[in-house]
């Protein structure tokens, strides 16, 4: 089949290897260059892990490992980073989904690993952690270098003759003839069948699954310490320190000479196209817990910080299914996403081949959400 996919971030991208694998004719349009700095998948870094998911999705993240290191030492080696992730928790109940986690992961191979704040403290001192604190631990856990590892698949997809058209903004995709229609400013292509990968302009081409997604707006800061040595992957995991008013997570000292750290609660809805600035009222608020969690950054430079949006479905699960006889949306990513970039590429191929994929059954919309016209 010849297949057009919209959108170039890391469920189009995955999606077109896979299917062009297979033996399809493949198009990828994307509306910037790759990586395109709008994107969701766009940015210096993301977190992979597999406290929270069960079912499908955590066999799919633990799936998505084995093809992100294969990526990693098949392209640039600049990819995977697996540096653990420790969780300093305040509540951990029986009803926490780390408290699940942990039921469920510990008693694994490299299976989670419940520490003391003293034994904690001892092997990750850059933390101020409280007597209070629960510390859990998963040696499996890292980041992926997102910016970076987008670049790459590009190239991957070019050595594989998909055809890459950058600067290319999609701006109506329509069923015509027995075909489906991809429409741009210069140009209206033909194709067998289109994979709707747009991240949060999913919303603007397909306004019927658009009525029930929300776009938020995620915010970050990046801070440039005096000294490195602290932060350097071994010494300094990823991290997450959720609480009932802020969900603050972070990374080691990066490639690019920074420490990222962000707050994942659910921001305010934007619309795709708003500027992707920091506020300062963040940037206060980081560095205001910096300094009381990570006393090391206290005194750092704090070098600005950017948005990433989130594209949110009411259940935060991702949609893989058909909008009408020949459009597949794939995506709504739900601040998640990215990590599942080297298992999804199969979900998406198998749906649009009719194929049986249990994995990608929690992605199929049924009666997910309460809206009638999807």
């Amino acid at each position: 089949m010849r297949i057009g996919i919209i959108g170039a971030g890391i469920f189009g991208l995955a999606s077109a290897l896979t299917l062009r694998g297979r033996g399809h004719e493949v198009c990828l349009f994307e509306q910037g260059t790759i990586p395109c700095e709008r994107a969701s998948s766009t940015d210096l870094s993301k977190i992979i892990r597999r406290t929270n998911y069960d079912g499908a999705y955590l066999e799919l993240v633990e799936r998505a490992t084995e093809q992100w290191q294969a990526w990693h030492h098949q392209l640039s080696g600049a990819i995977y980073y697996q540096t653990g992730k420790l969780d300093i928790l305040q509540s951990f109940t029986k009803d926490d989904r780390h408290y699940q986690s942990w039921q469920l992961l510990g008693e694994r191979k490299s299976g989670l690993q419940l520490l003391t704040p003293a034994e904690a403290g001892r092997r990750f001192p850059t933390f101020s952690l409280q007597p209070t604190d629960t510390l859990l631990f998963d040696p499996w856990a890292g980041y992926l270098r997102s910016g970076q590892a987008l670049e790459d698949l590009a190239g991957l997809a070019k050595l594989q003759r998909i055809q890459l058209l950058e600067e290319t903004p999609v701006e109506a995709i329509d069923e015509e003839g027995g075909e489906v229609v991809v429409s741009t400013r210069e140009s209206k292509q033909r194709f067998d069948r289109a994979i709707l990968a747009a991240g949060p302009w999913i919303a603007r081409l397909c306004p019927s699954i658009g009525q029930v997604l929300r776009i938020s707006r995620q915010q970050m800061a990046f801070f440039k310490p005096a000294d490195p040595a602290p932060f350097i992957a071994g010494a300094f995991p990823v991290w997450s320190a959720p609480s009932a008013r802020e969900d603050w997570y972070g990374f080691p000292f990066l490639h690019e000479g920074l420490v990222k750290i962000a707050d994942d609660r659910k921001g305010p809805t934007v619309d795709p196209d708003a500027d992707r600035e920091a506020t300062p009222d963040f940037l206060a608020t980081a560095q205001r817990f910096a300094s009381e969690r990570i006393p090391a950054l206290a005194d750092a430079q704090l070098l600005g910080g950017r948005s990433c949006f989130y594209t949110n479905t009411p259940d935060n699960g991702f949609v893989v299914d058909w909008i009408s006889e020949r459009i597949l949306v794939a995506g709504c990513g739900s601040g998640h996403g990215f990590k599942f970039g080297g298992s999804i590429g199969p979900v998406v191929a198998d749906t649009l081949e009719d194929k049986n994929n249990p994995l990608g059954d929690v992605m199929r919309i049924d009666q997910r959400f309460d809206n009638p016209h999807i």
